[in-house]
């Protein structure tokens, strides 16, 4: 089974996590995908079309923690899928509209996307990252992020969620059970990302 798994990657295109021999370039960044990134080539799961290509979407109507989350979509097709990265004006615009419209019972009325806090930070809005590496799109909104009370010393609040009644992003304990928003767009989530997300989990 994983000498299938492996050339369907190969063959689609897609960059694996070993392909970037463990670094993000200096940038937290992945690889992007070769040109033969096709989304057809996409897990069947990911079927949701309110929200517009190039990538391929997931709705995890299932609750979980953030990690617990992450680990699903990452394993949908390793090297390929993750929770969703939101990149661009128009995909934050669309994100928001099916957020508020998922066609689905959302687990604790919320969902959560790529994003994350370094546990090092200081201040509700340092630090923010998507799962690509790079600095988090401004999507926040309603007086977010507070860390619960704008108090940073706590590192209470570490992830993303958006939720139908409030479609922005919002942080939030990653010990709340949500459901999740997957996207297959051809790339890993960054190292820098993972090592952040792996920070939180219990021990």
């Amino acid at each position: 089974m994983k000498t299938a798994c492996l050339l369907l990657v190969a063959g689609c295109g897609f960059q694996s996590p070993a392909a970037t021999n463990g670094t993000d370039g200096g940038e937290g960044t992945p690889a992007a995908p070769d040109a033969g990134f096709d989304d057809a080539s996409c897990p069947v799961s990911y079927s949701v079309t309110a929200i517009p290509g190039p990538s391929r979407y997931r709705l995890i109507v299932n609750g979980g923690r953030a990690w617990e989350q992450s680990d699903a979509c990452n394993q949908d097709l390793q090297g390929a899928t993750h929770l969703v990265v939101i990149d661009s004006p128009p995909e934050l615009t669309a994100v928001k509209a099916f957020v508020q419209n998922p066609g689905a019972g959302l687990a604790g009325n919320a969902l959560w996307i790529g994003g994350v806090q370094p546990i090092t930070a200081t201040t509700p809005s340092d630090g923010w990252i998507g799962f690509d590496g790079k600095p988090l799109i401004n999507g926040w909104g309603g007086g977010e992020p507070n860390d619960r009370g704008n108090d940073e010393s706590n590192h209470e609040e570490q992830f993303v969620k958006m939720q139908p009644d409030k479609a922005y992003f919002i942080d939030t304990a990653g010990t709340d059970i949500l459901s999740a928003l997957c996207e297959c767009d051809g790339k890993p989530i960054a190292p820098t990302a993972a090592s952040m997300v792996d920070s939180y989990r219990p021990h």
